[in-house]
């Protein structure tokens, strides 16, 4: 193993040691450990800088529970999280040397697969939550190569630890999803045990063929015509009445009872399509929201007999031009970038409404964002529920503002319930981008009749790949986006606990990040950088927005 002489023997890290926010830490500090040895295929890091997630949050409440964690015993192997990280290599095994160089910067993609095996850095490899960090073999040489993305010098640091969330948001928009049969994969035909006139020839070519097909209760002309198409492409066929498995498209012909459409919504695979066909104008059903961000389930549905118009249909992901959005709890620091995005975006939107239960954030928002849509002539609006007389006043706003039902709503509240009361809103053709982690299994009730004769659709995404992360990086060096827009306020490894609870108690109108070599700098907010650096506040953007300027004087003073 590499050693180097000139770097400290320990470090300082924030480790998990369980569930809860008690298990974080050890007496509401870092751990002292020793700084992590590397070999020669390694590469080690010194942390710059790390964002805070609420991500974190989830990965500290559910702690050998969350799904990403690999040990089971978090107090005899604790983990390190931190996930949107900015890194320098003051380390480099003999034989990287002619790939990296000491002092080269880098962001980082969490979402590492190694093998097949997901391997998230911050959850199942030691994160950014150190003052170092070993790049092992899965960062390094994983499926998707190498998962470090070298950035110039002409970001701060803080702004690179804020191009990770920001990937996250662009990717809510640029979500790939079917629309068509999957090839190779199992596909069932559920009929309602009656004559229906649905056909689904279409959803078949030379490309896109199941492996198998389970029918349940179809009557003979759709019978004749798969088994026909079996012939043709050469593909399986079975029938069983009582089929429960899990396909990746599961189409649904004839007329149902509610009770039965909500249970075979869930009987779908990750990336699964649920297809309804038939006369289905108004009927409200309980299905599962959660599986729509975190397994990337799509509904769809259409009343023409052609079931392949239903996968055709409405198959927009970005926001509607010159359309209206809605952004419940889009003053949120994630929602913040979602505002951002939406304000910027070349072909966007007309009208940008923004609801949040803060006053606080809600102006600030403004102030951040006013400048930005009267330059793009954009409508923007927000409104804090609670200064309505009661939840229907609340609505009849909502409503007069859609002008009968919203092109685009992205939900930023993980609450099942405000979703449901939040799709009401959505208008003919018009998009849900569930963006807000609602864990899967949870349900929420919907009018899933809209889905089939108004063309609503439900989709969302989690996480992003190394692609668009690549994208995010290029349109920031470039300066067609700015990430630092999003920050609020900044601290020290010892005030990281302190802003992870900030996070959770929503104290901040933004986006946090810690320098962990700044062992002691307070957490602040960045328009009180003067409190923590005199003469700071001088070199800010307009009175809030940190600069290079503004991060270099903070850094020489508070980091050692």
């Amino acid at each position: 193993m590499n050693t180097q002489t000139d770097l400290p023997k320990e470090m300082l890290a924030w480790q998990l040691f369980g569930a809860g926010m008690e298990a974080f830490g050890e007496n509401e500090k870092p751990s002292v450990i020793p700084v992590p040895l590397y070999s020669d295929d390694e590469l080690l890091m010194k942390v710059e800088a790390i964002g805070l997630c609420f991500s974190d949050v989830k990965l500290i409440r559910a702690g050998e529970e969350h799904p990403r964690v690999i040990v089971d015993d978090l107090k005899k192997e604790p983990v390190i999280p931190g996930h949107e990280a900015v890194l320098s290599i003051v380390g480099v095994g003999k034989n990287l040397e002619d790939k990296f160089k000491l002092g080269e910067r880098f962001i980082i993609q969490a979402d590492i697969f190694f093998h097949g095996k997901g391997l998230a850095y911050g959850y199942a490899i030691n994160g950014g939550m150190a003052q170092y960090s070993v790049m092992t073999e899965p960062i390094l040489n994983g499926d998707d190569g190498c998962y470090l993305l070298k950035i110039t010098d002409n970001l701060t640091v803080s702004e690179a630890a804020l191009i990770e969330p920001w990937t996250c948001v662009i990717a809510a928009y640029r979500i790939i999803f079917r629309t068509e049969i999957k090839n190779s994969g199992l596909m069932r035909v559920v009929g309602a045990g009656s004559p229906s006139d649905e056909v689904i020839a279409n959803l078949f070519s030379k490309n896109t063929v199941p492996a198998k097909i389970i029918t349940s209760n179809i009557d003979r002309r759709l019978k004749e015509e798969i088994e026909l198409l079996a012939k043709e492409y050469n593909f399986e066929v079975e029938n069983d009445d009582n089929c429960s498995e899990a396909a990746d498209d599961l189409i649904v012909v004839g007329n149902h009872p509610v009770e039965k459409i909500e249970a075979l919504s869930r009987q779908l695979k990750m990336n699964g399509v649920f297809c309804l066909a038939g006369d289905y104008d108004d009927l409200e059903a309980d299905i599962d929201v959660g599986s729509i961000h975190y397994k990337a389930w799509r509904y769809v549905g259409t009343k023409s007999n052609d079931v392949a118009e239903a996968y055709k249909n409405n198959t927009r992901k970005t926001i509607k031009k010159d359309g209206s959005v809605w952004l419940p709890g889009g003053a949120g620091a994630m929602g913040q970038m979602h505002t951002q995005l939406a304000l910027e975006m070349d072909d966007g939107p007309k009208k940008v409404v923004v609801t949040d239960m803060d006053d606080n954030r809600l102006e600030k928002l403004k102030d951040h964002l006013q400048g930005k849509a009267d330059a793009k002539g954009i409508e923007f609006i927000t409104l804090n529920p609670k200064s309505f007389e009661n939840e229907d006043a609340f609505n009849a706003k909502l409503c007069e503002l859609s002008d009968g039902g919203f092109d685009d709503i992205v939900m930023l509240v993980p609450v099942p319930a405000v979703l449901a009361g939040a799709a009401k809103m959505l208008g003919e053709g018009g998009l849900m981008n569930i963006f807000a982690g609602i864990p899967a299994g949870k349900s929420a009730t919907v009018n899933i009749g809209k889905i089939v004769s108004q063309g609503q659709r439900f989709i969302g995404s989690s996480g992003s790949s190394m692609d668009d992360i690549r994208h995010t990086l290029e349109l920031t060096e470039t300066g067609k986006l700015a990430p630092v827009y999003a920050l609020a306020a900044i601290g020290g490894m010892n005030s990281l606990k302190e802003g992870m609870q900030a996070l959770i108690d929503a104290k901040f109108a933004g986006k946090t990040v810690v320098y962990p070599h700044a062992v002691d700098l307070p957490l602040t907010a960045v328009v009180d950088v003067d409190s923590v650096c005199e003469g700071a506040a001088a070199t800010l953007e307009n009175g809030e927005i940190l600069t290079k300027e503004t991060e270099k004087m903070i850094r020489d003073k508070w980091e050692s």
